[in-house]
């Protein structure tokens, strides 16, 4: 009975024997994530403007359809400097804004914010 465990204990002491060298540990690496920053108050809720393309009808002339067109641009148009000049004012300070620096842009330039 010795012999016949004798050389499968043999193999495994063996394999013990030649186990790798221990692995090193890794060394930390700090990755930059960039976060959101909350703004420094709320924006206003803006409603959606009323366009006047809403009231034509399918029997509506060229004429008017152009019209409403036009008027419909020329409404959101203004709503968008509106929202832009709402968010401009909920923006950070300019002393804050100026000592944040600016990551390159996709074509090596400096990014628009």
């Amino acid at each position: 009975m010795v012999r016949r465990l004798l050389p499968p204990l043999l193999a495994l002491l063996a394999g013990c024997a030649s186990a790798p060298p221990p692995i090193a540990p890794a060394a930390p690496v700090t990755v930059k994530v960039p976060i959101l920053r909350p703004l420094p108050c709320d924006p206003p809720r803006m409603g959606r403007p009323a366009l006047p393309i809403a009231a034509l009808k399918p029997a509506s002339p060229p004429a008017d359809t152009i019209r409403a067109y036009a008027a419909s641009v020329a409404l959101l148009k203004g709503a968008v400097a509106e929202r832009d000049a709402a968010l401009a004012g909920c923006s950070a300070p300019a002393s804050a804004a100026a000592a944040a620096p600016t990551a390159p842009g996709p074509r090596g330039g400096l990014s628009r914010k």
